[in-house]
This record gives C-alpha cells, sequence and structure tokens, in this order.
C-alpha cells in the first residue's frame, strides 16, 4: 500500500480505532455479568441507535445514560454500572505518540475528526490527551453531523482554512474514506499495516 505522506502537508486522523483502540467487551469484561446479560447489555449500550446519537450530540451525559436504560429498563442497575465505568472501551494505543512524533518531526500540521459523543469524551478525555497539541480538529457532538456526512468534512476544511488535496485522512472505515475522498481529501483506512508502513519502512 502506498500511503501519499510525501503530497501532503497536513494528516487529520480519526479518534476510535486509530490513536486509541475501542472496545466495547473490554469494558463488558470489568463486571461479573453472565454471557446473556453481556450480550443484553452490549445491545442496549454499544450497539444501539442511542451510542450513534450520543455521537451526533442528541443526548449529552446528563440524558445519555438514561436512554440506554431505556432499551433495557430490567437491566437498569447493570447499565448504569457500565456506565459509570465506560472509560474502559476506550484503551491506549502503543504506537500513537510515535506515530504523531512522525508526523509532527516531517512539519505537518495535525488534526482530528471523530464521531464522538460528549458524553464518553467526559469519561476519556485523559486518553486523549494528545490531541492537546493538535492544530485542531472536529468532534461530531459538537457539530451534531456524523461521518460520513459530507458536511462534517466541510466543516473542518473551512474552519481551518484547509486545502483537501494537501490533506490525508486516517479512519478505520471504508465508508468514512470514501466520503473525505470526494471532498479532495487524500484518505487511507487505517490498520496494522498503516502504522508498519510509516514508522518502520520510511
Amino acid at each position: 500500500m502506498k500511503i501519499p505522506v510525501d503530497t501532503c502537508n497536513t494528516v487529520i486522523f480519526d479518534l476510535g480505532n486509530v490513536l486509541v483502540h475501542y472496545d466495547a467487551h473490554h469494558c463488558l469484561d470489568q463486571y461479573d455479568f453472565d454471557k446473556k446479560t453481556k450480550i443484553r447489555i452490549n445491545q442496549a449500550v454499544f450497539q444501539s441507535s442511542a451510542w450513534v446519537e450520543g455521537d451526533r450530540g442528541t443526548y449529552g451525559p446528563e440524558t445519555w445514560c438514561d436512554a440506554f436504560v431505556a432499551n433495557a429498563p430490567q437491566l437498569e442497575q447493570e447499565i448504569r454500572l457500565v456506565y459509570e465505568g465506560l472509560r474502559e472501551c476506550i484503551l491506549p494505543a502503543d504506537y500513537t505518540e510515535d506515530l504523531i512524533r512522525w508526523f509532527r518531526e516531517k512539519g505537518y500540521r495535525i488534526y482530528f475528526l471523530s464521531n464522538y459523543s460528549e458524553g464518553l469524551y467526559e469519561k476519556t478525555k485523559d486518553r486523549l490527551h494528545f490531541i492537546e497539541s493538535f492544530h485542531g480538529g472536529v468532534f461530531s457532538w459538537k457539530e451534531k453531523c456524523l461521518k460520513p456526512d459530507a458536511r462534517i468534512y466541510r466543516i473542518l476544511l473551512k474552519r481551518y482554512d484547509l486545502n483537501p488535496a494537501s490533506c490525508l485522512f486516517f479512519d478505520d472505515r471504508e465508508d468514512n474514506i470514501v466520503a473525505a475522498c470526494r471532498e479532495g481529501i487524500h484518505g487511507v483506512v487505517f490498520g496494522p499495516s498503516v502504522v508498519e508502513e510509516i514508522l518502520h519502512n520510511r
């Protein structure tokens, strides 16, 4: 895979499953629930439309948990317990600091573009500390808009006066990359081979 790092001066990172690992099962495994209960909680929380609507900004931290409980009221106690420990679904990636440093040392401007809820951000912002050194970024919950909607890419480009032809975007979802490419942004589906090529083969 050829990553066009030499033709761009700006890099845009997704967060979940790019610069941090997202793992709902790791979060659920913190609790001594039986298998059936874990499946039901996973469906009520992580796989629910309420999770997506949190990313969209429909639910804030005060109402998001209630939306999950509404999906399985009989598991209210368990869902509220999982919600309190929600930060355990976001895990540090051991390559992140090296990857950011590589682009910074090459003179890249660095941004993020992430579907992320305010509720999850409040619980995990210490695990996203690296974005404080970025030149900027866009969270979906603040814009009431989700990837792969074209509007969220345009918001990022306009806000920071970015030339899409000079931008390289990494995301773990192909549909988000396709949407970015439609806006003229160079896009690469992120995976272990990307880290290997950038950090070890250049």
